[in-house]
């Protein structure tokens, strides 16, 4: 794969586009409460569309692990060693934010969910079914796709583990067709996870052109047309409700558009001004931000309870939401997550491989 530690360029505008999926999961939660105003204001379309952020971070995902396994002369790391910078970049946080969830529930604030013993640890291991945090499903397809890929780290070959980590993921859809129905059989025949190897083939064509030392043909200005054909999908695919498209009709409108978007941001260089530095913070942050916009949501969702401010209109109140997403996630990341990563990190003794500024997970 390229090294970007000789001297290329480093990929800024990844980091930006993991900001962009990022405000546009908030976005979209935060139409979806604003809904239970009585003067509802956000098309369905509108809704639906900021779930495609989900989209655009598996694509991201698989593009990053390849990138980053095979960078320049090094060798790849081991299948443990993988997976042991996958655990501790992606638990230590999301398990504090489970907890803030439990301690929600245990202050009688959550009177509707029931947290049993079973469901708890299922979903502090990330396993298919339960959820304590309503958005970590995406997280259980990245901690599947990491086994697989890190399965294929033994080959110690880019093209093994692009190939190996798609078939794999093939065939146990085929494996989970033939399985009774139940919460892993319906997990294992999403065609979601191809989106993660949509990633990979990226990063593969990606390594291959840049070892040519010609400019990356696929210009930053595709992505704005990508993205409106993304919005727009929801207008002519059949959904129920706003949570997001069916998931086979999804790969196609939103799976394809956000390959070619996280293509395009490829050629993205450093960032100039004010906004695009902004991104990149916040694709520092855009897994705090994840996580802890769920927070803001719950008491968005609390104050919709009150039956004088479900009258208000609430364009004002959305922006003002999503505002106080960013601000809780930035927080959230330097505060807590930074910390908390670094001393996960000094107890483990693991070091990461230095591939700034796109070594964190989708």
């Amino acid at each position: 794969m390229t090294n970007q530690r000789s001297g290329q360029a480093e990929l800024y505008g990844v980091q930006m586009l993991r900001a962009v999926a990022a405000l546009a999961v908030v976005v979209h939660h935060t139409l979806e409460q604003s809904n239970g105003a009585v003067h509802r204001f956000s098309p369905d379309w509108l809704t639906t569309s900021g779930a495609s952020g989900v989209d655009i971070f598996f694509v991201l995902s698989g593009f990053i692990m390849l990138h980053v396994s095979f960078r320049g002369t090094d060798a790849p790391p081991t299948p443990g060693a993988f997976l042991l910078r996958r655990a501790t970049r992606i638990y230590p946080f999301y398990w504090l934010c489970c907890l803030g969830v439990l301690t929600i529930s245990a202050m009688g604030f959550l009177a509707t969910h029931h947290f049993p013993a079973s469901r708890v640890v299922a979903a502090l291991l990330l396993l298919p079914g339960d959820t304590i945090l309503g958005v970590s499903w995406t997280l259980v397809y990245e901690v599947y796709f990491y086994l697989l890929f890190a399965a294929t780290l033994k080959a110690r070959s880019a093209t093994v583990s692009v190939f190996a980590t798609t078939a794999a993921i093939l065939a146990l859809q085929v494996a989970g067709a033939l399985l009774p129905a139940s919460d892993t059989a319906s997990f294992l025949t999403s065609p979601l996870p191809l989106e993660f190897c949509f990633g990979l083939f990226l990063a593969y064509a990606y390594a291959a052109w840049s070892r040519r030392n010609r400019s990356w043909p696929v210009p930053p200005v595709a992505a704005l047309a990508l993205m409106g054909l993304m919005a727009a999908a929801p207008l002519f695919i059949a959904h129920d409700g706003t949570a997001g498209l069916p998931a086979l009709p999804r790969v196609f409108a939103w799976g394809i558009p956000a390959t070619l978007v996280v293509a395009s941001a490829l050629s993205i260089g450093a960032p100039r001004g004010a906004i695009a530095r902004f991104l990149v913070l916040l694709g520092d942050a855009s897994y705090a931000l994840y996580l802890t916009h769920v927070f803001v949501m719950m008491g968005y969702g609390r104050v919709m309870k009150i039956e004088a401010f479900r009258h208000l209109p609430q364009q004002g109140f959305v922006v003002l939401i999503v505002l106080l997403c960013l601000a809780v996630g930035l927080v959230a990341h330097l505060v807590l997550e930074k910390p908390l990563l670094a001393v996960v990190r000094h107890v483990t003794r693991h070091q990461p491989r230095r591939a700034a500024p796109i070594d964190q997970p989708a």
